[in-house]
């Protein structure tokens, strides 16, 4: 009897660690996801080429989407379920290390995982990004001419689209609010942003711009504080790309 029930616990172990908290969790298209990536949302539903895959993974960085993008691959016939999930992580990983180091962003490592695979999620419900993150820089220059930095993350809502408007929060990269803000997206190449920084012991607002490439695409922000200073907020490069680029503006 011992033996037996020694037995069902090690099949119920096994039948637990297979299955794992997330996934049991089958997607679903209004998941916030794929509400965030309408382009995803639209291949991987709808397109004929993820009709006919036997195999999908989807890969982002984590944790909370460190870098504000995901690999999907799709399998093709000669490819198996292995060669598919290997093909995402090594897509997203190649990605990922065009960004460069993201250690003053982040204080913890932003590495490629597999956020679904075989329609189900493969994280833990508490891992899962229900936001938008990204890297961001900001360099504040006060009317004296004397500049303070910041780099860590933001958070936002907002896909970057035309006509959209939200809220963004900015972080350490301990994870300590600093700043509060909010963007407008009016048009498609540009908007309007305002940051209110207690901690930085500033506010202020000022216009947006989407930049493609040099070295990868991100928003720059330039604007002025009532008292005269000058704010740049980069936001989706890390901090020493940002600093090589915007810090000496």
């Amino acid at each position: 009897m011992r033996r037996l029930l020694g037995t069902m616990g090690l099949v119920l172990l096994a039948g637990i660690v297979a299955i794992g908290p997330a996934a049991a969790q089958i997607v679903n298209e209004g998941d916030p996801v794929f509400l965030r990536f309408p382009d995803l949302r639209k291949r991987y539903f709808e397109s004929s080429e993820t009709k006919v895959a036997m195999h999908k993974f989807i890969a982002m960085p984590m944790p909370k989407q460190c870098a504000y993008f995901y690999v999907d691959v799709y399998s093709k016939p000669s490819m198996s379920d292995r060669d598919t999930r290997e093909d995402a992580l090594r897509n997203c990983r190649n990605n990922l290390q065009k960004y460069g180091p993201l250690g003053e962003n982040y204080a913890v490592p932003c590495d490629c995982r597999i956020v679904i695979g075989r329609d189900k999620y493969r994280l833990d419900p508490h891992e899962l990004p229900t936001m938008g993150y990204a890297p961001l820089s900001l360099f504040y220059r006060d009317s004296a001419g004397r500049q303070t930095r910041l780099h860590g993350y933001t958070e936002f809502g907002l896909q970057f689209r035309r006509g959209e408007s939200g809220a963004l929060t900015v972080y350490t990269p301990t994870g300590n609010q600093v700043c509060t803000g909010s963007i407008t997206i009016p048009g498609a190449f540009s908007g309007n942003f305002s940051l209110n920084c207690p901690a930085a012991r500033f506010t202020a607002s000022g216009q947006l711009q989407f930049v493609q490439g040099q070295p990868k695409d991100h928003t720059i922000g330039r604007g002025a504080t009532p008292n005269g200073g000058s704010v740049t907020m980069v936001v989706g490069l890390p901090s020493g790309a940002a600093q090589a680029r915007y810090g000496t503006q």
